[in-house]
């Protein structure tokens, strides 16, 4: 027997994956300026991937939704600045910093809490039509 998925349960995968996606950005923000890393050189930006399944008949409901695929490096160049007084500067003087645009951060961090806010409405909606439902069936 196939089990029955709300658009709530869809709305839920959404509100895991945007979260997921804040986090990243939040972490993009924090590591703007960070030089050296555990791993050597500059902080690289890191980006979510998602993936969805295209709806067929006889998809199991638990592969419905978005899902985080992947977190990826973002390949773009570092920044590079001349500053022979750093601690991190090469031999020629210029530091790497990271490839973290804070203004490309903030619009992805809104657009990533537009996408949660319009999940949680979903989340509303399918619960007010439930309610409505019942009220329905008591009369």
């Amino acid at each position: 027997m196939i089990e029955a998925i709300s658009a709530a349960d869809i709305a839920v995968t959404g509100l895991k994956a945007q979260r997921t996606r804040m986090n990243v950005i939040a972490n993009n923000i924090a590591n703007a300026l960070t030089t050296r890393t555990p791993q050597g050189g500059a902080f690289r930006r890191q980006m979510v991937i998602f993936r969805g399944e295209q709806l067929k008949p006889h998809l199991h409901p638990s592969k419905y939704g978005v899902r985080v695929k992947r977190i990826a490096t973002d390949p773009s160049p570092l920044r590079t600045v001349y500053d022979p007084t750093h601690r991190d500067a090469d031999s020629a003087g210029y530091v790497r910093y990271p490839n973290v645009n804070l203004a490309v951060e903030m619009v992805d961090l809104v657009v990533a809490q537009r996408a949660y806010e319009a999940n949680v409405s979903v989340i509303a909606s399918h619960k007010r039509m439930v309610q409505q439902a019942l009220e329905i069936i008591r009369a």
